[in-house]
């Protein structure tokens, strides 16, 4: 029975840790923005100066 024990706490432990780096890599993500769009920004605030 111990050992059942052992491989569900370590199952939920690589668990948890796939659920915490995948919610750093979606903030990530949404956060900086792409290069597309720090172009896009770019010719925006160039049309709009001129």
């Amino acid at each position: 029975m111990d050992t059942v024990i052992s491989l569900l706490e370590l199952f939920l432990y690589i668990v948890a840790i796939l659920a915490l780096s995948m919610s750093v890599t979606w903030a990530v993500v949404k956060v900086s923005p792409s290069e597309s769009a720090k172009q896009q920004r770019a010719q925006t605030d160039a049309k709009t100066k001129s």
